[in-house]
Parts: structure tokens; C-alpha cells; sequence
């Protein structure tokens, strides 16, 4: 995929600098494409709901990260993007020490961007366990507009 940005990588990693939720929840992004953002969480008590498994808040803002920040990768410098339209479908419960989230573009366009994602963890003999699967509707403001 390519981006309308020469320089995406510093452009997403400033943008990922400018949220302050991220480094709150621990999340942190560890590859930058374009089209393409993964990430990973230290599992911590903080990030449980009551039974002990990864909280679906949790999943549900690392899966709108990792999505948005692949469509920012996509835009224009200066341009911002919005989440708009959001699903998840949570697949199996989140036991795991480590969790890994991928997101990607599966169509661009001017005003809209649409996106897929997933979160996961390795289980004790490495199998990739799918905890939950996201779409999501990213809006693209121009920074013309912005004015």
C-alpha cells in the first residue's frame, strides 16, 4: 500500500507521541508500515476485568489504535483521522502474559478509510490465540478543512 505521505513514520509516531492514553494503558507500538501498525501490552492486574482476563475496554482501545494509526499512515501530513463507525467480535477470553494487535487498510479512500484488526497472545506451546477481531470506519479530515 502507499501512502500519500513521503514521511508516514515520523508523521504516525508523532501522532502516536500526541496520545496520551497509550502510554497510560502501556501499549506500544512496535512496527510502522504503510497500511500497517502492530503492537504489544505486558499484561498487568490493571489491564483485568473480574474474572482475571484481558478487560474488552482494553481490547476494544488497543484495536481502535492500532487501526487508526494504520490510517494515518495512509493520509496526507497535517491531515487527521477519526474513528467513526466500530465493531468487535471477541473470540476468546485474554489469558495470555503478553497480547500482540495488527492493524491494516483494507480499502483507502479520500474521506473514509476502512480498516480490520485483531489482538492475540501465544498460548504455553506458542500457538497464536485470536482474542478478538475489530473493523472499524476511519474518517480522514483534511488539513484544508481544518481551518
Amino acid at each position: 500500500m502507499e501512502s500519500l505521505n513521503p514521511n508516514f513514520k515520523e508523521y504516525v509516531e508523532n501522532r502516536i507521541k500526541a496520545n496520551k492514553f497509550m502510554p497510560f494503558l502501556g501499549f506500544k507500538i512496535t512496527q510502522i508500515e504503510a497500511g500497517e501498525i502492530t503492537g504489544e501490552l505486558e499484561f498487568k492486574e490493571h489491564h483485568s476485568q473480574q474474572n482475571g482476563y484481558l478487560h474488552g475496554g482494553i481490547t476494544s482501545a488497543i484495536l481502535d489504535m492500532v487501526e487508526g494509526f494504520a490510517a494515518y499512515s495512509l493520509v496526507r501530513d497535517g491531515d487527521l483521522v477519526f474513528t467513526v463507525e466500530a465493531k468487535i467480535s471477541y473470540l476468546n477470553r485474554g489469558m495470555g502474559k503478553k497480547f500482540f494487535a495488527k492493524g491494516w487498510i483494507i480499502k483507502p479512500g479520500k474521506r473514509f478509510h476502512f480498516c480490520e484488526g485483531e489482538i492475540w497472545y501465544e498460548n504455553e506451546i506458542g500457538k497464536k490465540i485470536i482474542v478478538a477481531k475489530g473493523s472499524a470506519t476511519m474518517a480522514v479530515l483534511a488539513k484544508e478543512d481544518l481551518k
